[in-house]
C-alpha cells in the first residue's frame, strides 16, 4: 500500500484490506512515511477517530496532511 494520486474529481478510492498488529518500537519514524488517520465515518471528529496507520509515500507527509487524506471505514 502506498499513497498515490487518484483520478481528478474522484473523492473516494477503495483500499485493500489491512491486517494490523502492534509493534513496540522506539526507532525514529522514517520521514517518507505518512501517519494516516482512520475514521469510522466521513466526519473527521474525535468521536469518529479510531487510530492511525503508517503508509509509505513518494511525497512528503505534509503533502497528504494538507489534502486531508484519511482512511474511512464507512462512506455511506
Amino acid at each position: 500500500i502506498c499513497c498515490g494520486f487518484t483520478s481528478p474529481k474522484k473523492l473516494f478510492t477503495p483500499l485493500h484490506v489491512i491486517h494490523m498488529f502492534a509493534v513496540n518500537s522506539t526507532d525514529p519514524m522514517d520521514p517518507k512515511l505518512y501517519l494516516c488517520p482512520i475514521y469510522k465515518k466521513q466526519r473527521h471528529t474525535d468521536q469518529n477517530y479510531i487510530t492511525a496507520v503508517v503508509l509509505p509515500t513518494t511525497q512528503s507527509p505534509d503533502h497528504w496532511i494538507l489534502r486531508g487524506v484519511a482512511l474511512l471505514c464507512d462512506i455511506k
